[in-house]
């Protein structure tokens, strides 16, 4: 058996961080060694897990006094794993317990394998729905697949370490999952397990649930058209800096996007929803739409900046 690092990161979890380490390690996978970084918690958070750790060996934590943001705090625990394979955890859901019995069965010689989640309320009840409700999950091995969305969750997912060392530093303004997976494509490809693994608990504190806010507080937090524009710009650019060259055909497309994004001008966002509209099949094939919502999606992207 070898060696599985979870890695759970922690700010302010004190609620519900015994239910997720406890499903942890329920596992019938045996060998594993679970890694906690805290992002500098204000709440008992560290009093619960130090518990924890006492009791099982294989627990090993690390306070942080400075807070540095979910991808840069998952950074620094993935650096810390000595696992062949790394599993991230959030700190707020529940594991099945052969979860990482069957991502460890399933990833072959992929670089990534993920599974389901199953969105559930605080107590645990299911809502009725999951993440393969809001989004194609699908097997992928081309980076095209991942230039405008991400199917795979972090919390989902189980990966290599040598994939991890061969992403790192992760980007700034790119989630870590999304750009794990877009590396993992570049590489020998990521595999969907098309099994719910994972409660997904929906509550106000989760990035699920901030997306579902009211409208008010939606339109107070919006995103101004320049700076989503600047962050869409940032994250091709990386996208395309990090494609390599043998991939002729994905580089030369690629760059095509990332030359529209040069400017919010009317020459490139025709260019942009050409070449969009050219390799829709790849582009889109995350997007839950049918075939005329994706082209209306499409031809949105002339005055939208998606």
């Amino acid at each position: 058996m070898e060696l599985v690092s979870v890695v759970i990161g922690t700010y302010n979890g004190s609620e519900y961080i015994e239910d997720q380490l406890q499903s942890i390690l329920n596992q019938t996978y045996s060998k594993i060694e679970v890694i906690i970084v805290d992002d500098a918690s204000n709440d008992t958070t560290i009093d619960i897990v130090t518990e924890f750790s006492k009791k099982h060996k294989n627990i090993i934590i690390h306070a942080f006094d400075k807070n540095v943001g979910y991808i840069k705090n998952f950074e620094r625990g993935i650096d810390l794993a000595n696992g062949k394979y790394i599993a991230l955890s959030d700190q707020d859901d529940w594991w099945a317990p052969t979860k990482i019995e069957k991502l460890i069965n399933s990833i072959s010689d992929y670089d990534l394998v993920y599974c389901n989640s199953t969105f559930v309320d605080e107590k645990l009840n299911c809502l009725g729905n999951s993440f393969s409700s809001t989004k194609n999950l699908i097997n992928s091995n081309t980076p095209l697949n991942f230039l405008l969305d991400n199917c795979v969750s972090g919390h989902a997912s189980l990966f290599t370490k040598s994939l991890y060392n061969n992403a790192k530093p992760f980007p700034e303004l790119i989630p870590h999952d999304w750009w794990l997976a877009y590396v993992a494509s570049l590489g020998n490809g990521l595999f969907y397990l098309d099994e719910p693994l994972v409660k997904y608990r929906h509550h106000q504190d989760n990035v699920i649930a901030s997306n579902n806010k009211d409208k008010k507080d939606k339109k107070k937090n919006k995103k101004s058209k320049g700076q989503k524009f600047k962050e869409r710009r940032h994250r091709i650019n990386n996208f395309y800096d990090r494609c390599p060259d043998e991939l002729q055909e994905e580089k030369r497309i690629i760059l095509s996007v990332k030359e529209s994004y040069s400017n919010f001008s009317l020459s490139n966002n025709l260019k942009r929803v050409a070449v969009l509209f050219s390799n829709r099949k790849e582009i889109l094939k995350i997007n839950k739409k049918n075939d005329l919502e994706k082209m209306f999606y499409l031809a949105n992207m002339f005055f939208k900046i998606k």
